[in-house]
């Protein structure tokens, strides 16, 4: 919690603190008067911490790395897609508060946001989304997540990895509306791609699927 102070020295006489008030300058340039007859006394306090930027409700806005633009793009089509693959779906929410992630999702992203999982922060990732472009994301350790991604088994290892960050809406009506980016990076797929085995994708320490053709991504905007 962020401490602040405000502070006063006062007169012991009174006619000399009734002359003086107190000016508070605020960070933002303004400045509040308070006359010294309305003072009683001055307190230090907790300032309420500001929250991280990815807390809150969000609701799905776009699927990113849909099935086909993996396999097709990056892969060649040489991947076994299946039906279990994640989708777009308006109604999946996500909500980030106090440490707890809580999923209310329609489509096959509940295979890996089985229920209510803990989250902490786990620093920093350099992503590399194609060969030219990366992006820089907050790592989230979550407790409680399959990392097997499929509907009929749950991996014993419910730790996974995932990777947050903000990106502007370009298509929003005004600036400085945000959308969060989430890349899922950390799971071993036992319904989908089961080539990712094959090739040693997963062969690697956690989090695994950090390169092209293999995470998913989509964002998400502020549930209403």
């Amino acid at each position: 919690m962020k401490k602040i102070f405000y502070t006063l020295i006062l007169a012991l006489a009174a006619t000399t603190a009734s002359a003086q008030g107190i000016k508070i300058i605020k960070t933002d340039g303004t400045t509040i008067d308070i006359p010294a007859a309305e003072l009683s006394r001055i307190e230090a306090y907790d300032a309420p911490a500001e929250a991280p930027f990815y807390e809150g409700q969000w609701q799905m806005h776009e699927f990113v790395t849909t099935a086909e633009e993996v396999n097709e793009t990056m892969w060649g089509g040489m991947l076994t897609q299946g039906e279990a693959y994640p989708e777009f779906n308006a109604a999946d929410k996500l909500t980030f508060a106090n440490g707890k992630l809580i999923p209310e999702l329609k489509s096959r992203l509940k295979n890996f946001f089985i229920g209510e999982a803990e989250y902490e922060e786990a620093g920093t990732l350099t992503l590399h989304i194609d060969f030219l472009t990366t992006a820089e994301l907050t790592l989230l350790k979550l407790k409680g997540v399959n990392r097997n991604f499929d509907a009929a088994t749950v991996s014993e290892d419910k730790e996974a990895y995932i990777g947050v960050r903000l990106l502007e809406d370009e298509d929003a009506d005004e600036a400085g509306v945000y959308l969060l980016d989430v890349y899922l990076i950390d799971f071993q797929s036992t319904s989908f791609f089961p080539e990712f085995n094959d090739y040693n994708i997963y062969d690697t320490e956690k989090p695994v699927a950090t390169s092209s053709g293999t995470f998913i991504n989509f964002t998400m905007k502020k549930a209403e």
